[in-house]
């Protein structure tokens, strides 16, 4: 079974977040303009556009972002877990 991808990196802007989906759970990456992951969130509630508008200018230099959708609320909490492992973020806190 293939798993989809992330979504391509896109600029913060409010035309790129209406085009996410709001009622799925999903993983979303804020990313800085040299494409390096600054935090990796989850949205288990089905508000992944809410949480990435959450996100704009919290960090510095945080202007960009991707995100990929789950089936379900645990899928969205096991992905965020395996890109924060995998990817060290330096805005997450450490679990």
């Amino acid at each position: 079974m293939a798993t989809k991808k992330f979504s391509k990196t896109q600029r913060i802007t409010k035309g790129n977040i209406e085009k996410v989906p709001g009622n799925k759970p999903g993983v979303y990456r804020i990313k800085n303009a040299q494409g390096d992951i600054l935090y990796v969130g989850k949205a288990k509630g089905g508000r992944l556009d809410e949480r990435i508008t959450e996100h704009k200018g919290r960090f510095q230099g945080g202007t960009q972002f991707q995100y990929k959708t789950t089936k379900t609320s645990q899928a969205a909490e096991n992905l965020e877990k395996r890109e924060i492992k995998e990817h060290i973020p330096p805005r997450n806190k450490k679990k």
